[in-house]
């Protein structure tokens, strides 16, 4: 049987037949690759996995940048709170500065009033040494018409330093007169504020320098009054003839 069976096989071997064995069981092969779809799958897990990644780093940055954002605002909002109180407060030290003025302002009008009533009675005060210096019969008492003499030349000296301060006055006047102007100070800025304190404080130096001389000058004046007034006491004493009108202007000087 086997014998037949080999020659068989040989005889379709010599037709040119192929017998095809059949396929045997295969060992796997381990360096053969896996299937294509797990391996997809597996891709994609990964670029599942690194997109995760990449979103939440995404979130993270934009997290980051809203709280930059959220910072910026919250800093500005400060700085602008700051300027308009640092504005708020140097307005309050112009307005401040602005009440002295104002208040340096009517002193000077109550000098100026002062001054005035000074000014009226240094000429009625000089006009009356002029009119008893000017009696002949005065001669005749030297030790009195010396220091009548004597009292009118210092008067006269002390007119020049009287005039400068009447100009002192008036440029005060109008210092302090710009300074009340609406556009004075009408910045906010440090340097501003801070300048105009130091002009409000000059004036009032200026001013209590000027009020001081104003009572030297009330002071100088009582006293040359009262001078004049013994004087013509003595020339009186001395038969020296004044008329009604001189012996009213004399007696004005004590008022």
């Amino acid at each position: 049987m086997i014998a037949a069976l080999s020659l068989a096989f040989s005889k379709v071997e010599l037709l040119g037949v192929t017998v095809k064995k059949p396929p045997s069981k295969q060992q796997p092969n381990k360096n053969k690759k896996g299937n294509p779809k797990n391996n997809k799958n597996g891709k994609d897990k990964g670029k599942g996995k690194e997109k995760t990644e990449a979103q939440k780093r995404k979130e993270m940055q934009a997290k980051a940048a809203e709280q930059r954002k959220r910072e910026a605002a919250e800093a500005e909002k400060r700085r602008k709170e700051l300027l308009a109180a640092e504005k708020k407060r140097l307005r309050g030290r112009i307005t401040v500065a602005k009440g002295e003025i104002q208040e340096a302002a009517l002193g000077i009008k109550q000098i100026e009033t002062r001054f005035a009533k000074s000014r009226s009675g240094r000429k009625k005060l000089v006009a009356a040494f002029r009119m008893v210096l000017n009696k002949e019969e005065t001669e005749a008492l030297p030790a009195v018409r010396t220091r009548l003499e004597r009292v009118s030349l210092q008067l006269s000296e002390e007119a020049k330093a009287w005039q400068k301060v009447a100009g002192n006055l008036s440029a005060l006047a109008e210092s302090c007169k710009k300074l009340t102007s609406p556009s004075a100070a009408s910045g906010s800025q440090e340097g501003n504020a801070a300048e105009f304190e130091d002009k409000v404080l000059s004036i009032k130096r200026k001013l209590a320098t000027i009020e001081h001389s104003l009572k030297t000058e009330e002071s100088r004046q009582k006293s040359h009054a009262f001078l004049l007034l013994a004087g013509v006491a003595e020339l009186f004493q001395g038969k020296v003839s004044f008329t009604e009108k001189e012996k009213q202007s004399i007696r004005a000087l004590s008022n």
